[in-house]
């Protein structure tokens, strides 16, 4: 794999990377905000909740003191309790009251009253415990001599409504049972007639799960929020629906848009730090012919001079010179020559390995560095091979022009080691050799 191919992998995985770390911040931050928003919601229909709550019990409470009404009548009145008089007191607060169907009063478990009598004559003369349906509730309001509140229940008379029963006791004996009919629907719907129309709700009893109010679906709904309320030995549970906020409706939307904006974020990554890449090594290359410039060279050289002492290996440096460069520009202009210098560094890094190094260190001057090789026929097969490569004539701006090179060599031994300035200076001597020798040729350093 190429150096270019590994540091596109490395750029490839930094933008992966940058993808996946902002779209999962993105992401984590979308959850928060939702899980903020469905508790403002959830806030926002418990209070909706406890104002619909507020208002069922005050309508409820209106009714339940007709029951206690009736029983401090009886308490009152028990030497005297005829029964045009119950009728009376029955019919009176009957009457008065709202949403109530009928008021019936049980002497022991015996539907003995009943106000009024028209639709309701089927239940007098009934013994409670001859009622399966009504009985467990009476039994409770006697055992905990307290009231419950029941239903909605299928009434014998027919229909369906809540029955508040409030056991009556005199003289710590009980005596019987004052039973309250409401009218389902008037009561609920006077109950809610003046709060807003926020949420959507249903209502059910907590004993047997049966919906008396609204929509059933609305407590297998997660979305919903469910809360208890009190009745009288009993208990009614809600499910109130929240809103739904734009937010949240547009959750996936702003998914997506975070996913766009991480691929963009990884894209610029991916660009910046090939930008990078770029102006470090636009700082390392020669502007002309994009060879590693000196400072480079440097860097290079130094590493392949602890290598060489490491693995007692040999290394190379080989400085080339064009001949008569200076007749070149002087003759067809410096545009020209910048061609033939590009020609030149082409030429000899077409000739070289890639492990080696090429290098524009100013004007026409460039310097090799050949590393790790074991024997000098190597060093001699290059410079030879430069030379031949250039024996025939260039083809430069459609001009046929013949280009010389005169180089000089120097060889490191780490059996007989100098140090790298050293080295160059021994190169430059033997390319001074060459040159006095009448150039295009390449030239050993001989200590």
């Amino acid at each position: 794999m190429s150096t270019n191919q590994r540091w596109n992998l490395k750029c490839l995985a930094a933008a992966v990377i940058t993808v996946l770390v902002v779209f999962l911040f993105l992401n984590h931050f979308l959850h928060l905000q939702k899980q903020k928003l469905q508790a403002d919601e959830a806030l926002k229909s418990s209070v909706y909740g406890n104002l619909l709550w507020t208002e069922v019990d005050r309508e409820l409470n209106s009714l339940l003191f007709i029951s206690n009404g009736m029983a401090s009548f009886i308490s009152a009145y028990r030497d005297d309790l005829r029964p045009e008089k119950i009728q009376f007191i029955l019919k009176d607060l009957w009457q008065r009251s709202k949403h109530v169907r009928n008021l019936g009063v049980a002497v022991g478990y015996k539907i003995t009253y009943v106000y009024p009598e028209a639709n309701n004559l089927k239940v007098i003369g009934k013994d409670f415990r001859d009622i399966p349906q009504q009985w467990p509730k009476v039994k409770q309001a006697v055992d905990t001599r307290q009231g419950v509140f029941d239903g909605p229940v299928d009434l014998i008379q027919g229909g369906r409504g809540f029955v508040y029963r409030y056991p009556i006791y005199l003289d710590d004996q009980y005596w019987g049972i004052m039973s309250t009919v409401i009218n389902t629907d008037d009561f609920l719907d006077a109950a809610f007639k003046n709060t807003p129309k926020n949420h959507q709700f249903a209502i059910r009893t907590h004993d047997n799960k049966k919906v008396f109010y609204g929509d059933p679906q609305l407590f297998t709904d997660k979305n919903t929020y469910k809360q208890t309320s009190i009745v009288p030995n009993g208990k009614w549970e809600w499910a109130i629906k929240n809103h739904t906020n734009t937010f949240t409706n547009q959750l996936l939307v702003y998914q997506i848009v975070g996913f766009l904006f991480s691929l963009l974020c990884g894209v610029m990554v991916y660009r910046m730090i090939h930008a990078m890449r770029r102006l470090s090594e636009q700082a390392m290359l020669d502007s002309l012919t994009h060879l590693p410039n000196r400072r480079l060279l440097q860097d290079r050289m130094d590493v392949a001079y602890q290598s060489c002492n490491r693995l007692h290996k040999m290394m190379a440096i080989l400085i080339i010179d064009i001949d008569y460069f200076k007749k070149i520009n002087d003759t067809y202009g410096h545009d020209f020559g910048d061609e033939v210098i590009k020609t030149v560094a082409n030429g000899i890094k077409a000739t070289l390995r890639d492990t080696d190094t090429v290098s524009r260190v100013g004007g026409d001057e460039f310097i090799v560095l050949l590393k790790e090789f074991k024997v000098l026929d190597n060093v001699h097969a290059i410079a030879h091979k430069l030379t031949e490569v250039f024996a025939s004539p260039w083809l430069v701006l459609d001009k046929e022009i013949t280009i010389h090179l005169s180089i000089g060599i120097s060889v490191y031994d780490p059996e007989h080691p100098v140090s790298i300035k050293e080295l160059l200076k021994e190169a430059d001597i033997a390319l001074y050799d060459s040159k006095a020798q009448g150039r295009n040729r390449f030239n050993f350093y001989q200590k």
